[in-house]
């Protein structure tokens, strides 16, 4: 990101967002060629999936304006965004679920949370060694993780289209809890945002969203 901002606040607020959402899509092309293929491969990028997605629609919806100025200084080390699981709260709470996150759930005959058997599959925690001597298709459903992980990216992708049309959050975030756990009417919802993002020419000034699952 530039050490200088020379976009107005609110319109930096939505390249910010735009380049997380094409990474988000970037590492769902992935996960759709892993799916079944390499599941071990697929888990460890889709704890990536999921950081890229919850940080950016923080940073879209939530950051202060002095937050997301200093998204161009931020570091490893210095993230400039609250925790992964209370940004997956703060997203399901706005589509009416209440504070809660299901990342927090224990695994299939696993007694620890979903979030920190990835997290243990990425750095090599002697807990994902015994994960892969028990069979990682008899605690990860990784096809219907995939579908969650496409629905989740074009969320995203709505959230962000219908934002840089002006539409306000509120409701956006009414039309997404309509939809949400539907799969098919999200895809369809993000293909029309993009469609008209496109036609406004917004792209011509922040550039295309690169959803994988919007043609």
């Amino acid at each position: 990101m530039p050490d200088t901002i020379q976009l107005p606040v609110e319109d930096y607020r939505l390249l910010v967002a735009i380049r997380y959402s094409n990474a988000a899509g970037a590492i769902c092309e992935g996960l759709r060629r892993q799916c079944g293929v390499n599941d071990f491969h697929f888990l460890v990028t889709l704890r990536s999936f999921i950081e890229y997605t919850r940080r950016g629609i923080w940073f879209l919806v939530w950051a202060t304006d002095a937050e997301l100025r200093a998204a161009g200084e931020l570091t490893f080390d210095r993230a400039g965004s609250p925790s992964l699981v209370h940004m997956d709260k703060m997203i399901n709470h706005a589509l009416g679920l209440g504070q809660v996150s299901h990342l927090l759930e224990p695994s299939a005959g696993i007694s620890e949370p979903f979030l920190n058997c990835l997290h243990a599959l990425t750095h090599g925690n002697p807990i994902s060694v015994r994960f892969l001597g028990f069979g990682l298709d008899r605690i990860f459903q990784t096809d219907k993780l995939l579908v969650r992980a496409e629905m989740e990216a074009n969320l995203f992708t709505i959230l962000i289209c219908r934002r840089a049309l002006g539409e306000d959050f509120n409701s956006i975030w009414t039309t997404l809890a309509r939809i949400n756990n539907r799969p098919a009417d999200m895809m369809a919802n993000a293909k029309i945002a993009t469609f008209q993002f496109k036609n406004s020419r917004l792209a011509e000034r922040f550039g295309e969203i690169k959803t994988p699952t919007v043609p």
